[in-house]
């Protein structure tokens, strides 16, 4: 029974011991100890927000941490400035150096639920990095609050310009509606009294409209008639060519007793066939013609024929040649 109380009371001081090195180990892991760093003052006029301890961030990645605040008298009395010291790790975990230039500034800025830390704003310069004991700069960032008071005083000039210009756009519309308004009764006005003349003119446009349908139904009548007449006189006229042509053969049947009263015959009834022939063609192309006329071209003009001769008993002796007698042998 002894037994195994020792046992029981050496399992106990065995997880104490290992409990109390691993809290150990845990805190000289966040406390930094065997980390290489080295001390940057930062001088400031104003140590407000700042605390032993504050952390310091370069590009968001914590680099370090406040070591200590040192007030300093400067100028007249009870004018103070502060000096903060700053260790920075003096390499990353993975063993890259840090080092800053020499335009390195330091930056408070405070979060919007309350503290505070430090951010390291690198500036492009020319030569050399800090060395350990280097002082630099510090300037006061805007706080949260100080940015959202900012923000609304934007947002107040924004939104009162946005209602000024709503209100003059509004002012315009029902300036806009106002003339509208006058002009529609303007018109209407206009309307109302212009609209008796404008029936009475619309009335008077759909008689002259129906006796123009009237005149034009009339007129295509009577066009279809003239139209059947011309047709029927042009029949006639043929017929009457096709005499003419008989007439004219038996003439020229007649025509070889060559006598001139029946030559000149023949050639009036030759240029009086052309010209008839002419004057149907003409019409049968435009039948209009029979009421303005064709004008007879001076090519098919009928030439005045001389005055017939007194009929004589005889054959005429120029028609028949006189016999020539043969030459004369030698």
């Amino acid at each position: 029974m002894a037994v195994n109380v020792q046992r029981s009371d050496l399992f106990v001081g065995l997880f104490l011991v290992a409990t109390a090195a691993l809290v150990v180990v845990a805190l000289i892991t966040t406390s930094g100890w065997g980390v290489d760093r080295y001390d940057v003052f930062v001088r400031t006029d104003n140590a407000q927000d700042i605390a032993v301890d504050t952390k310091i961030y370069l590009q968001g990645l914590e680099v370090g941490r406040v070591a200590a605040i040192s007030p300093r008298p400067v100028g007249q009395a009870g004018r103070l400035e502060f000096i903060l010291r700053a260790q920075l790790v003096d390499r990353f975990p993975d063993g890259t150096p840090l080092r800053l230039p020499l335009s390195t500034t330091a930056e408070v800025t405070s979060g919007l639920l309350g503290g505070s830390q430090l951010q390291l704003d690198v500036h492009a310069g020319s030569g050399g990095t800090l060395a350990p004991g280097d002082t630099i700069g510090m300037q006061r960032g805007v706080s949260p609050l100080e940015a959202f008071g900012a923000l609304a005083k934007d947002l107040k000039g924004s939104i009162e310009h946005v209602l000024a210009s709503a209100t003059g756009t509004m002012d315009m519309v029902r300036v806009l509606a106002d003339s509208l308004r006058l002009a529609t009764g303007t018109a209407r006005r206009l309307l109302i009294a212009t609209q008796p003349g404008a029936e009475k003119m619309l009335a008077g446009v759909s008689a002259n409209l129906d006796r123009l349908q009237s005149m034009l139904d009339s007129t295509n009548t009577r066009t279809g008639l003239t139209f059947r007449q011309v047709d029927a006189t042009l029949a006639q006229s043929r017929v009457l060519l096709g005499s003419v042509d008989s007439l004219t053969r038996v003439l020229t049947a007649m025509g070889t007793e060559n006598r001139p009263e029946i030559s000149r015959i023949l050639v009036n009834f030759r240029n009086i066939s052309a010209e008839l022939g002419y004057v149907l063609e003409q019409i049968s192309r435009r039948p209009l013609r029979l009421i303005s006329g064709v004008r007879i071209p001076d090519s098919l003009t009928v030439q005045h024929a001389a005055p017939l001769a007194q009929p004589s008993t005889g054959r005429d002796s120029a028609a028949t040649p006189p016999p020539v007698s043969p030459p004369a042998k030698p």
